[in-house]
């Protein structure tokens, strides 16, 4: 197995664990989940490429939607007017289709191939 190849499967594993916990409920509270779905996503039907703390109580980050759609968003767990929600699909697309052959190992990369193994849409 090649450096590249264990490099993806890496990132791979540490997604597949991430969403894991992310379906499983026990990432965030109940709070996160809530707002997820008052904003439209089937949590259970999405991948979440990338989650950070921003605060005590907000958090960042990328997920692609059920629909295929990538939104970056910040949460803010106490105050749901202040989170954001922002369409970032194109750059995302434009990220993927740059790096898919030589960073193939690049998490955005991953999660695309991800989000298309598990049926949610097929490579474009």
């Amino acid at each position: 197995m090649g450096a590249g190849t264990k490099k993806i499967v890496s990132v791979k594993h540490e997604l597949i664990e991430l969403n894991n916990k992310f379906r499983d409920k026990v990432l965030l509270t109940d709070a996160f989940y809530k707002q997820l779905m008052h904003a439209g996503f089937a949590y259970n039907q999405c991948i979440l490429v990338s989650i950070f703390p921003d605060g005590s109580s907000t958090y960042c980050g990328q997920i692609i939607r059920q629909d295929g759609n990538v939104v970056e968003f910040d949460i803010d767990l106490d105050f749901a007017e202040y989170s954001s929600w922002k369409d970032i699909t194109d750059a995302f697309r434009i990220t993927v289709e740059t790096n898919i052959r030589s960073k193939p190992w690049l998490k955005e990369v991953v999660a695309f191939n991800l989000f298309c193994e598990l049926g949610r849409t097929s490579k474009k």
